[in-house]
């Protein structure tokens, strides 16, 4: 004790003693152990419980998966515009298909002496059902690509009110 008074002159020339020096220690450290017994013991918090934020603290981000709202929205726009076009196409194709099957007969042409081949589904015109096809394809892939819109929105944590008047094409 002696030395500490001797690292500390100053305590030694205002009169504050040995004795009085371990009385305030012991009335601090009284003072210390009389607030650990008057504050709760702490409840056990799960790894879980902390690393969720709580309930009550709204955190609301204006951007999720790097976009903000209304980025989200003209994605799902565009998107279903791309598939409404693309079956509007797919549908004037059929249309000018159905006038032209209308129009043939079931006639059959074939060389004199020789017998009609049976109907194969040959195509009434080639061109036409190819542009079908193609366009069939089309349609598939605008859907396609919707799907992966909205896969790709919810990995992201995109809510579905951001795009809730957007539909699955299925």
């Amino acid at each position: 004790m002696l030395k500490w008074c001797r690292k500390f002159p100053r305590i030694r020339k205002r009169g504050i003693g040995a004795i009085n020096l371990l009385w305030l220690l012991a009335s601090l450290v009284g003072a210390a152990a009389a607030d650990e017994e008057a504050a709760p013991s702490p409840q056990s918090v799960s790894l879980d419980q902390l690393l969720t934020l709580p309930s009550s603290l709204p955190v609301e981000s204006s951007q999720r998966g790097g976009l903000s709202r209304g980025e989200w929205n003209s994605k799902f726009a565009a998107a279903e515009a791309e598939v409404e076009t693309a079956k509007a196409d797919l549908e004037a194709s059929l249309d000018k298909l159905s006038e032209l099957v209308g129009k043939t007969g079931n006639w059959k042409v074939a060389a004199p002496g020789a017998q009609a081949a049976p109907d194969d589904g040959s195509p009434v015109n080639y061109g036409l059902k190819q542009e079908i096809r193609r366009k069939r394809e089309e349609v598939a892939r605008t859907e396609r690509k919707l799907i992966d819109l909205i896969v790709e929105a919810n990995l992201a944590g995109v809510p579905e009110d951001w795009y809730k008047k957007s539909k699955s094409p299925e």
